[in-house]
């Protein structure tokens, strides 16, 4: 986790401008640089650097290569170093990740990224042909922000530094806004500022003075290389050697432990590696909620620990209060975030800092990348596979909370022959409309009734939710594009950018096995039953790490509900904070939410806490954050 910026000034070369410029915003990312930063200029373009040193590499960038013709700063750790070695035909194996990118595009020009792996963004400026290449990784790991204007293009890893720039608006995105409270982050190239853009994942972005070129140069697919016949043993490999890439580099590597199976999986993994290697104990970090709480899962943590050995911190989550220190929050994420639990997630990185920890590794993802198999069900359905969809139905409903004729019903009424259930027509259409549509309690409510209906129309929020929001039919009774929708998400980069933000204010860099190339090809090319068999999800990984996890983290069926955590810390600690901003202050969102439904949330949340719909949850939780967003712009405490 590492800072870029740079400037390129597209109208006429003015070197002072470009210094001032790339010096002001290296200035606003200097938390991202605590083991220094630098800078580079060549007539109208400057390049900067704040870095932070996880990969044991020779100092920041940026690096100059060619005679000063080649230029990069690069936030970067490539995964497929001896493939980029041997194909470039350099001999050095202490090169720097940074100097190997430039040796790649010198050798397949903007086409380069397609043969990357590992987590980057990236900014090579090309003087012979006065261009300006960015790309960013495959799954968004990496932030790269840029402004685009006649005379000047700028980019940052952040967004505060180019709001700071003279001639850069700092606009509230209405789009941005209408999609966060719909929870729908529909457009990978938003962000809460209109003149802000975000360059999506797997996208390079070629900058002359005359045009800006966007292309995609990956496609999530599945794997075309032969596997091994034992689908759990090429999986084991295939995470063995993603783990192994990322404690690459840095002495100080710790590993996020909760007790659920993803973080279980790569501490096991990563602690047989060190001492394989005769390493430390790999330092550990968990909360933990008072004994006998539904959110206890320290049983789960201590079986972890009595097998693999290691050295744990455990932080104590007490008092939950979520709007502790939220202007602060407000302040690093520049905008309004889809994570009611990060500032649970900063007290690790909080610790994990504090302790001179820069590289942790973090479970996040395994329920995308090796998937739950939901859509298993559907592709039995689908196929008329009638007696195995029962037995994995029957397996399956204590996992998703449904009665196994319950489930099992409403498979048969979306996918059952036409005659057996005229009539039932009716019925199964509103199953299927419930499964397509977002969320709704009980109440026949959904994301619609808590948008100003102005603000939803000026956005063409119902159009979009149409198009992104939910699954498509023909998409869902498949297995395989199901699993493609999902690791396509706009949710996918929405975190990484998120987590990202949070940690670098705590000098420590999240990397997440679950996220690489070659183990989400192997995963999106399984059959169903190796993601979802007896009612087990990611059933591939359970089997993985047989004889690694103890028994009861691999084969636990539940995953705790932080809801309740949420709804107890709103209730009890920040009554008063809610009462002004939903309340006296209800007029800073009122273009934005359906005042009325808010409140009515509001009081339900108060009136019974303890049985609080997600729905309320969600309309009183987003309506106080933008609230507290809008308030913190008002009053200039945002990044501009």
């Amino acid at each position: 986790m590492s800072g870029v910026a740079g400037i390129l000034l597209r109208q006429g070369p003015a070197p002072a401008e470009a210094a001032s410029d790339i010096q002001q915003m290296l200035a606003r990312i200097r938390h991202r640089g605590p083991d220094g930063t630098s800078w580079w200029q060549d007539s109208g373009v400057a390049l900067g650097h704040a870095w932070l040193n996880t990969t044991d590499e020779a100092g920041p960038g940026p690096l100059t290569m060619a005679g000063g013709k080649l230029a990069i700063t690069a936030d970067c750790r490539l995964d497929n170093r001896d493939e980029l070695l041997a194909r470039l035909g350099i001999r050095d194996n202490s090169v720097a990740d940074a100097a190997l990118l430039m040796r790649a595009y010198l050798r397949w020009g903007e086409t380069c990224p397609v043969h990357l792996q590992g987590d980057f963004a990236f900014a090579i400026w090309d003087a012979e042909r006065q261009l300006l290449f960015c790309a960013r990784d495959h799954f968004g790991v990496k932030p790269f922000y840029y402004h685009a204007a006649e005379r000047r293009f700028a980019f940052a890893s952040e967004i505060g530094p180019m709001l700071g720039l003279d001639g850069v608006g700092a606009r509230l995105s209405e789009h941005r806004i209408s999609g966060f409270l719909a929870g729908l982050p529909d457009d990978p190239q938003s962000t809460p500022y209109s003149d802000i853009f975000a360059l999506p994942a797997r996208h390079s972005l070629t900058v002359t003075a005359q045009r800006l070129v966007l292309r995609r140069y990956w496609q999530i697919e599945p794997s075309q290389r032969a596997p091994r016949p034992d689908a759990a043993e090429e999986f084991a490999h295939l995470f063995a050697q993603s783990v192994r890439n990322r404690m690459r580099g840095s002495p100080s590597i710790g590993a996020m432990l909760s007790g659920g199976l993803d973080s279980s999986s790569i501490t096991c993994v990563a602690g047989v590696q060190n001492a394989a290697e005769r390493k430390p104990r790999l330092p550990t970090f968990s909360l933990v909620f008072e004994k006998g709480s539904s959110m206890d899962e320290r049983p789960f943590i201590d079986a972890v620990l009595d097998q693999q050995k290691a050295d744990p911190t455990f932080i104590p989550v007490g008092n939950y209060a979520p709007f502790a220190e939220f202007e602060r929050v407000l302040e690093e994420q520049e905008g309004t975030f889809l994570a009611p639990g990060l500032t649970l997630t900063r007290g690790i990185y909080r610790t994990a800092g504090a302790k001179g920890i820069k590289v942790l590794l973090d479970g996040h993802g395994g329920d995308e990348v090796v998937s739950q198999g939901h859509g298993h069900l559907h592709e039995l359905a689908n196929g008329g596979r009638w007696l195995d969809l029962w037995r994995e139905v029957r397996s399956a409903s204590n996992t998703y909370g449904d009665s196994t004729l319950g489930l099992y019903f409403q498979f048969l009424t979306i996918y059952g022959p036409a005659w057996r259930i005229a009539r039932l027509r009716q019925l199964g259409n509103r199953a299927l409309n419930r499964m397509r549509r977002p969320a709704r309690s009980k109440r026949g409510r959904s994301w619609r009734d808590l948008i100003n209906p102005d603000l939803a129309r000026r956005t063409e929020l119902i159009d979009r939710f149409h198009r992104a929001g939910y699954m498509p039919p023909g998409v869902q009774a498949s297995d395989a594009l199901s699993h493609r929708w999902i690791l396509s998400n706009g949710y996918v980069p929405h975190s990484f950018e998120v987590l990202d933000k949070a940690a670098a204010n705590f000098g420590v860099e999240p990397r997440y096995p679950f996220w690489d190339k070659p183990l989400v090809e192997f995963c999106l090319g399984l059959p169903g039953e190796e993601k979802l068999r007896h009612g087990f999800g990611r059933y591939v990984l359970r089997r993985a790490m047989e004889g690694i996890l103890p028994a009861a983290v691999q084969w636990r069926r539940d995953k705790i509900d932080f809801t309740a955590n949420l709804v107890n810390g709103m209730v009890r600690n920040h009554r008063d904070l809610l009462e002004q901003l939903l309340v006296g202050d209800a007029g800073r969102i009122a273009p934005y939410v359906n005042l009325p439904e808010v409140n009515a949330a509001y009081a339900r949340l108060l009136r019974q806490p303890d049985q609080a719909a997600p729905l309320d949850v969600q309309y009183v939780w987003r309506s106080a954050s933008l609230s507290l967003w809008l308030r913190q712009v008002q009053h200039g405490g945002s990044p501009a």
